[in-house]
């Protein structure tokens, strides 16, 4: 394992551009409309969709957040635990382009966890994709944020290519398995300061950053006011209750982080695909 790596503390004040430093019932008046294959079929190559989804470009200057997400009717970001039963064939393929458009795969441990993460691996097509889109054919990283550290036997460890990223805290940066090759970044005391993680992850020329939630670090990122953009897949069905919800009830957003510009919309197989940019300041641009 690599040194630690220790954070400094982020300045006093933040730039304002955010950067830093399944039911069958209808309405009886609506008719249900046939499957219409023409609608239905993939709308973009690969090349198109990484279009779609490109990032803006002050990217090369200073790191971009993104978030993507998936989200039921009744906006439950988790069905029997977890966010993988909510999506589809073309959820999953957007999924997996936007981690490869990516420089670096931020996430929870927490959904690392229900989710049974792994490192990120590439097949010959997506090796070569990410290369012709000039990013090169080794995998992002995983940068997995964590207060408690993760136990020796995670995937994230044992399941991956490219050495993962473990951000954590003082208290817990002890407990990552010295013979992990995990790079360790400690940004704060008791609790991960998410400010000086992304300002740390632009140092090691990580600019684009893609995070994969869960929502408890989704709020955090909003109530800090870093996050920049938001790719949102709705999905066609209503999870009811008991699984976690996009926000945690007690998330409050920064007051910059409340207003949001749709950037792009399509559908397909019923689910809705969503891009929003911030509405103000540098997020807001291309």
């Amino acid at each position: 394992m690599l040194p630690h790596e220790r954070v400094p503390p982020p300045p006093t004040t933040t730039p304002t551009d955010g950067s830093v430093g399944t039911g069958t019932g209808h309405h009886p008046h609506h008719r249900r409309h046939a499957p219409d294959p023409a609608r239905d079929r993939p709308r973009f190559d690969d090349d198109g969709l990484a279009h779609w989804y490109r990032w803006p470009a002050r990217v090369t200057q200073q790191p971009v957040v993104r978030a993507t997400m998936i989200v039921s009717l009744d906006g439950m970001a988790t069905l029997d635990g977890r966010s993988g039963g909510l999506g589809g064939p073309a959820d999953e393929r957007r999924f997996t382009l936007l981690r490869d458009l990516a420089d670096v795969v931020l996430v929870g441990s927490g959904t690392a966890r229900a989710e049974h993460y792994g490192g990120i691996r590439l097949n010959d097509t997506r090796a070569r994709r990410r290369a012709r889109w000039g990013l090169g054919v080794i995998p992002p990283p995983l940068a997995v944020v964590t207060g408690r550290g993760l136990p020796a036997d995670s995937p994230v460890f044992t399941d991956t290519v490219t050495p993962p990223i473990i951000v954590t805290t003082d208290a817990a940066a002890a407990s990552v398995p010295a013979d992990s090759g995990a790079r360790v970044l400690v940004a704060g005391t008791d609790r991960v300061d998410l400010t000086a993680v992304i300002v740390a992850l632009a140092g090691l020329g990580l600019h684009r950053i893609s995070c994969e939630g869960g929502p408890a670090l989704l709020a955090g990122l909003l109530a800090a006011d870093l996050l920049d953009e938001l790719c949102l897949t709705v999905a066609p069905l209503l999870a009811g209750p008991g699984g976690e919800r996009l926000l945690p009830a007690d998330a409050v957003p920064a007051p910059g982080s409340r207003r949001w510009q749709l950037r792009d919309r399509h559908d397909e197989d019923d689910l809705l695909f969503l891009r929003y940019r911030r509405e103000h300041g540098p997020g807001a641009a291309e």
